[in-house]
């Protein structure tokens, strides 16, 4: 199962809204700020991160890499903590702090469980509401009113889009949406194996950038936000297309404005994404750059496979 299990008591909840010293934290500068105030769990030895020099060098090279792109320029003084993603994965969420703020996040995966010390990039964003952000979860936990009662929450990590917490009382489970801290929809911890079912393993770690790779096209456009205007749900998907017919669609002088859609849990959830543009790297991989609480950078080939491209029309329909 695919999960990480963090006891949070509702004494610390309350009490650790403070600057939390990190399990292993890194920067390029000499000196790096403190993380942002985070929720401190109650069984830190259960979030041991990596420690490795080589994993260490892994995440600082990437950080490196990303901190010189535009939207990225506060990487450059960020320091970093790690935290695993649960038994089985081999990944590992990296949530990065700077002027006492959250300003993004990687997800790593072994690139070969079976070869240690080789790491791949799976995706990553900027902002300040980053995937598995434990302040954005706290929130979560407010609006739920759980604050007062007893509850245990847990990673669980498939894909770039089924991330969430598992937080669950003495009667009753609830499945938050990592990046956003919305209620997801869901009954069971089965829905969760069936999406990891469905999910191949290509589909999970579908990257092969590594720390030697850098970034060789930044295309970026204008965000937007799909329920300003929807009438992308009057219209057919484009048709599926390889990772040079976005370009093509992107890089015109009035780049296309195209919805990606993500369909999840069976049909069960359907979330829209502005498309922000792409990034493409020296190994050739091309990650999809998306509007979603921050932005998000996820690998094409996933995106291709998990949801579907929409023309956002300018003009709303007319019902």
């Amino acid at each position: 199962m695919k999960k990480l299990v963090l006891r949070l008591s509702t004494l610390l909840l309350w009490t650790s809204l403070l600057t939390a010293s990190p399990l292993s934290t890194a920067a390029i500068q000499e000196h790096p700020p403190q993380p942002a105030p985070i929720v401190k769990p109650d069984s830190p030895e259960r979030l041991k991160t990596m420690t490795t020099p080589t994993f260490m060098d892994a995440v600082n090279q990437w950080v490196g890499r990303i901190a010189k792109e535009k939207g990225y320029e506060a990487w450059s003084s960020a320091a970093w903590t790690s935290y695993p993603l649960g038994p089985g994965t081999h990944g590992w969420i990296v949530l990065l702090q700077a002027g006492g703020r959250e300003v993004g996040y990687l997800v790593i995966h072994a690139a070969d469980p079976n070869q240690p010390n080789t790491y791949q990039l799976s995706e990553y964003g900027s902002g300040s509401n980053p995937l598995f952000s434990m302040n954005t979860l706290y929130q979560s936990l407010v609006q739920l009113e759980l604050i007062d009662t007893s509850y245990e929450a847990e990673r669980w990590y498939i894909d770039p889009m089924h991330a969430l917490w598992i937080v669950t009382t003495e009667d009753h489970t609830y499945f938050i949406d990592a990046s956003s801290g919305e209620v997801l929809p869901l009954t069971s911890r089965q829905q969760l194996l069936d999406a990891e079912q469905a999910s191949s393993a290509d589909i999970i770690s579908p990257s092969t950038v590594t720390p030697r790779n850098d970034i060789s096209t930044n295309r970026q456009i204008d965000g937007f936000d799909p329920y300003d205007n929807m009438t992308w749900l009057l219209q057919q998907p484009l048709p599926s297309m390889a990772f040079a017919g976005l370009q093509a669609l992107l890089d015109t002088p009035v780049p296309a404005r195209l919805t990606f859609i993500a369909e999840l849990y069976g049909g069960q959830v359907n979330i829209p994404f502005a498309v922000t543009g792409y990034q493409q790297w020296s190994n050739e991989d091309g990650y999809l750059q998306l509007e979603h609480n921050g932005h998000r950078a996820i690998p094409y080939r996933y995106a291709a496979a998990a949801g579907k491209l929409f023309h956002q029309q300018d003009t709303p329909p007319v019902f």
